[in-house]
């Protein structure tokens, strides 16, 4: 087996279909550009003779709608002017026959030539209504020819509405009037038309403007009277005589299509506005149909005509890549294969192929510098020179059953070099596949771990050794402690009799106070024995809990007065606070007033004169207890912290160093701590202070009672 491959040359042809490729997919990508921009202009195109069709027909429409209004009107001066042919009879009914006529009327009235109304078609008693005052009855009785006038838009319903019931009403009307001259072509009153808008809004709604579309009716003078959106339309701003549709375009033709940008919805929006006036009315009609809307059909068509494209593409670039890898894909099995071989070749790891009979095809450098082989002298041959005698056959079985089940096998073997010597070695096994999935060949990869081997049997026995020095070690504690214990409880038995003088007064005061010195020291010296003692049981595991319910207040009120005398003898402040509602603790009584005493001793202890140490007990957020002990003493440094609960630990400080102790309470405190489920949080900084928190779990408050019962 060889890995050495021939070079190749680079006209080998994929250059070739590249450039194919590219230059056919710049040729659909230029295609595709030239249909996305003509077919916007279609659309565009579109969306302007749309708009041209949709402002023809409202104009049409309007006309007609007004040229009935301009009938009814003329009706009404006809029939109710001075020497009218309706005038005797029913006014009201002959108005009320008008209105069957025209729905787009709400109302008709007739004024005399002072603007009082004398005729109205409402139901009821003629109100006192006068329009005199308004602009559309002075500019009718300017004209004095009888054409129709468009006043701009009123609030109400119906005629001078809003003025009668004094309210803001959501309503507004439009109204027509139209000069009545009598024969001698005298000004003789008005005839007046309430137009309802809404008429208007039906026509318009029944055509296609889009959603953000608008149709708009105005005078020629810019006065808005229709908006088919009403949301958009304010009686007091309806004056659009400054839009460039009367400054720029209106002025030179009367009909007309152009583009402009109107802000719609708090966004800018591209419009199309076409428009007419109609050639008898004083009506124009502007269509306005948003440009993204109307482009909508013609990005549907560009998604859909991309789609084409793209997919033409991907059969274009799935062929070049097929072609492409055909050409190159015998170069890049060679770049791989010579990789391979590289690989292989300089890995620092063993490597060793065969084929399916398991005779050596091909070995590393590696390979031959570890067993001490040349190469020649391996290919060719059996694996089983490497046979060392000391792999159980088992192994060997479970390696073929795994690999000829075409799966890869790793396992520990001891090996023998070409000296004779031994290689222990952590090899790997796969079989090698064709397309078939027939095994062509296995591949072995060793790892020496022969040094690494020996460590481990150097650690192991370092680590019982450690173990058995630990053991006596504990068991020499426990023992001298126990030897200790006797002769101290005789030493402070005899001492309290001599301090109680029970056989008679002790003389000298110095006898006294040495009674009592000895008595401290004993006391001191039995407590750390305790100690010492509880340490060996917990590093054996013999150390077991008595459970039951703590109430908090009173073991923490026992523990202040317990110590009250030695912080009153330092002139320390030493006081508890308890919340009432504090749950009692399940845990074991002794070892929780161990934790409280280790903890306020050390505060006690490590705190200067006029200091104050506080015990506090509260409840954690989620429903465990926290026991805290905070003090303003001479704190530790932030390196310390870590040493100070380990056994024997003790901070470095030369202030540390000059108190009592050997470092076993705070480490203490954590292990019963621990067997509590529980967990110690230190706190502290140079000179400012200390503080301790325990942290016991839910499981043993009171507040969650199913699983303290559980316990």
């Amino acid at each position: 087996m060889h890995f050495e491959i021939p070079k190749t040359s680079w006209l080998g042809g994929r250059y070739g279909v590249l450039f194919f490729t590219i230059l056919v997919a710049v040729a659909f990508f230029a295609m595709w550009s030239y249909q996305v921009l003509d077919g916007e202009k279609r659309a565009i195109s579109a969306a302007e003779s749309n708009a041209q069709n949709l402002a023809h027909a409202i104009e049409d429409s309007s006309a007609r709608t007004i040229q009935a209004v301009d009938l009814i009107l003329s009706n009404v001066g006809a029939g109710l002017q001075p020497g009218g042919w309706a005038l005797g009879k029913d006014s009201k009914k002959f108005m009320q026959s008008l209105l069957n006529e025209a729905p787009q009327v709400r109302e008709i009235a007739f004024t005399d030539t002072s603007g009082r109304i004398t005729h109205l078609s409402r139901r009821g008693k003629l109100p006192e209504l006068s329009i005199a005052a308004e602009p559309y009855f002075e500019r009718a009785k300017e004209e004095l020819r009888e054409t129709l006038l468009i006043s701009k838009a009123h609030k109400g319903r119906l005629l001078h509405e809003n003025d009668q019931h004094k309210m803001e009403s959501q309503h507004w009307h439009l109204i027509a009037t139209r000069t009545v001259l009598d024969d001698l072509g005298n000004f003789a009153g008005v005839a007046i038309a309430v137009i309802n808008p809404n008429f208007f809004l039906e026509q318009i709604n029944a055509l296609d403007i889009g959603h953000r579309g608008a149709v708009l009716l105005y005078r020629y003078d810019g006065e808005l009277l229709i908006h088919s959106h009403q949301d958009a339309f304010s009686v007091e701003r309806a004056n659009h005589s400054s839009n460039t549709l009367f400054t720029e375009h209106l002025p030179i033709k009367e009909w007309g299509t152009f583009h402009t940008t109107k802000r719609y919805q708090s966004e800018h929006s591209k419009r199309v506005v076409s428009y007419r006036a109609t050639t008898r009315w004083p009506l124009l009609v502007a269509v306005e149909l948003d440009l993204e809307e109307a482009l909508l059909s013609w990005r549907r068509d560009v998604q859909n005509y991309t789609a084409a494209i793209a997919a033409g593409l991907v059969v274009l670039l799935a062929l070049g890549a097929i072609a492409y890898h055909q050409r190159a894909s015998v170069e890049l099995a060679e770049k791989q294969l010579q990789l391979l071989g590289t690989a292989l070749k300089t890995t620092a790891n063993m490597v060793l192929i065969t084929d399916i009979d398991a005779t050596v095809v091909w070995v590393n450098d590696s390979f031959c510098d570890h067993f001490g082989y040349e190469r020649d002298e391996v290919i060719g041959k059996k694996p089983n020179i490497l046979k060392s005698g000391l792999v159980p056959p088992n192994v060997i079985e479970d390696m073929w059953e795994t690999i000829l089940g075409r799966r890869t096998w790793n396992g520990e073997l001891i090996n023998k070099r070409k000296d004779g010597t031994l290689l222990i070695v952590n090899q790997t096994v796969s079989p090698i596949v064709d397309d078939h999935n027939h095994i062509t060949h296995f591949v072995a990869i060793h790892d020496d771990i022969t040094q690494r081997k020996e460590s481990e049997i150097e650690l192991r026995e370092a680590k019982l050794n450690a173990e058995a020095a630990n053991t006596v070690k504990t068991q020499f504690l426990a023992n001298m402690s126990h030897e200790l214990r006797t002769p101290l409880n005789a030493v402070l038995g005899f001492i309290d009799l001599m301090r109680m003088e029970t056989f008679g007064p002790l003389g000298h005061d110095k006898y006294r106070e040495y009674s009592n010195d000895i008595h401290t020291s004993a006391s001191h010296l039995l407590t750390l024995i305790a100690d010492i003692l509880d340490v060996s049981k917990i590093e054996a595991g013999k150390m077991d809990l008595s459970e039951e319910n703590i109430d908090l207040e009173q073991l923490a009120d026992g523990c202040c007065k317990l110590l009250s005398p030695r912080a009153k003898a330092d002139r320390i402040n030493l006081s508890y606070t308890i919340p009432n509602d504090v749950p009692k603790l399940w845990a074991d009584n002794v070892r929780i007033k161990q934790i409280v005493l280790n903890l306020l001793t050390n505060s006690i202890k490590f705190t200067p004169r006029d200091g104050s140490v506080i015990l506090a007990v509260e409840l954690a957020k989620d429903g465990g207890v926290i026991i805290r002990v905070e003090d303003n003493g001479i704190g530790i440094a932030p390196d310390e912290l870590s040493r100070i609960l380990e056994p024997f630990g003790q901070a470095r400080d030369n202030n540390t160093i000059a108190h009592e102790g050997v470092g076993l309470g705070l480490y203490l405190v954590q292990k019963f701590a621990e067997m509590h489920g529980g967990r110690i949080d230190v706190i502290s900084e140079l000179g400012i202070g200390t503080q301790v928190s325990v942290i016991m779990p839910t499981v043993r408050s009171q507040w969650n009672k199913k699983q303290i019962a559980a316990s």
